[in-house]
């Protein structure tokens, strides 16, 4: 059931709130095969089957933020991976505008933490009605709000134990939009270098020993950098490794 009240979104931007979904990704997939448009976004109060990475279970209760956006990315599927960075920017923009003074890091590949917590997780998923149709994005955003699970394993937090004032879902999702349509913007007219050197300025790990954790091995050694597509860049000691997905794991 949607609910009837409408967020301000930025210009190119709808929004449709519902109290309640299985997953916000799930019903941007809904949305597009009964004709949604790129722009739209589609938040909920609590999810009853939320994911996250790699079919993980992510904790949906009511209180946090569980937001999808739909992208048309044309033809070009494979730089849409890109827009795992261009999240990440806006999520830690959006978490900067309520709490300022706090240390925020993006976190390879598409992760948030709060003084080294996580406080966001970010999932894209690929959608296509057809090989003569565009290709569409779903952008799956969850922002810890009003609490957090006790599973991960770098620790996890939330804005409202840090917040001197109780901070709400629907503000977070307005910031968020907006954070969203800005590095969108960048990114669509500048190119994934922009995004790329900002990312790596504020990233958690770079120049430090790192262990990487991929369906089949586990590499340890130095975040050095980024390269063109996103992939991370590890010096083993003995050569230079590309790695394309896995989780990092800090030695400090």
């Amino acid at each position: 059931m949607t609910d009837q009240k409408k967020m301000n979104v930025p210009d190119g931007f709808s929004h449709q709130a519902f109290m309640s979904l299985d997953s916000t990704n799930k019903e941007a997939i809904r949305q597009l095969e009964a004709g949604a448009k790129s722009g739209l976004w589609i938040t909920a109060g609590e999810q009853t089957g939320g994911r996250g990475r790699g079919g993980r279970v992510w904790v949906s209760e009511p209180g946090n933020l569980f937001s999808s956006l739909i992208y048309d990315c044309g033809k070009d599927i494979y730089t849409a991976a890109q827009l795992s960075f261009v999240s990440s920017l806006a999520v830690r923009e959006t978490i900067l505008e309520f709490l300022p003074d706090s240390d925020v890091k993006c976190k390879w590949p598409n992760d948030v933490l709060l003084e080294h917590k996580k406080i966001s997780g970010i999932l894209l998923e690929s959608h296509s009605m057809g090989s003569d149709t565009t290709n569409h994005i779903i952008i799956g955003i969850g922002i810890n709000v009003a609490h957090h699970p006790e599973i991960t394993s770098y620790g996890s937090t939330h804005l409202n134990d840090h917040a001197k004032k109780c901070i709400m879902p629907d503000d977070v999702f307005y910031s968020l939009a907006q954070k969203m349509a800005f590095w969108i913007d960048i990114w669509q007219n500048n190119g994934f270098e922009d995004i790329r050197k900002k990312w790596l300025n504020c990233c958690k790990g770079l120049n430090e020993m790192i262990t990487v954790r991929t369906s089949d091995q586990e590499v340890a050694g130095r975040f050095i950098d980024l390269d063109c597509d996103g992939a991370l860049k590890l010096d083993t000691g003995t050569h230079i490794k590309l790695i394309h997905s896995g989780d990092v794991f800090f030695t400090s």
